[in-house]
């Protein structure tokens, strides 16, 4: 809710466009389902700064052309990791979370390697160098460890249901657009 706040000013807060793919239309579900249904609303009547991915965000951020974002972490985790001067803070509403999967196609030329592979990326092993080195967050019921900052008794991982994700996608992004002012 923090990134509502009128002290914070004219294009102080950046914001990626909600129609910009999936786990940014995950978040913009997440601000209106758990954070607050009027969450938009209230953030466009601050003007956010508004970009096209995750990646200028995190640009303007470390150069200081916003002052607060809402990002992934896997995108602004190697600016952090590299040493920007930047800080990751986990809001108490919650982590949106966009799940992704990997598989075996039938026609894979190395099955064997693949499932080898897939095996240690689903490892304790394997998922602790995925947070530890990409910033990503664990599907395992026990996490090996935790991005810094990330406390699961505090933070509770938020997953969109599919048929909500889907469902509500075009009738909400063009509300999304009409708030913000956006047009594609």
């Amino acid at each position: 809710m923090d990134l509502t706040k009128p002290e914070y000013g004219s294009k102080q807060v950046g914001n990626v466009i909600a129609p910009s793919g999936g786990t940014t239309w995950t978040r913009a579900m997440f601000e209106r389902q758990v954070v607050a249904e009027d969450y938009w609303k209230k953030q466009a009547a601050i003007q956010p700064m508004l970009f096209p991915s995750n990646a200028p965000t995190s640009d303007a951020l470390v150069r200081g052309e916003i002052t607060v974002a809402a990002l992934l972490y896997n995108a602004i985790f190697p600016k952090l990791r590299d040493g920007a001067p930047v800080k990751v803070f986990f809001a108490p509403e919650g982590a949106p979370m966009t799940p992704f999967a990997a598989g075996i196609p039938k026609t894979a030329a190395n099955p064997n390697a693949a499932r080898l592979f897939l095996n240690w990326c689903l490892s304790e092993e394997g998922q602790a160098m995925m947070i530890k080195d990409l910033g990503y967050l664990t599907s395992l019921k026990k996490a090996p460890l935790y991005p810094e900052g990330f406390d699961p008794a505090v933070v509770k991982v938020w997953v969109p249901k599919y048929e909500q994700f889907v469902g509500l996608q075009k009738q909400w992004l063009d509300e999304w657009n009409k708030t913000y002012g956006y047009r594609q």
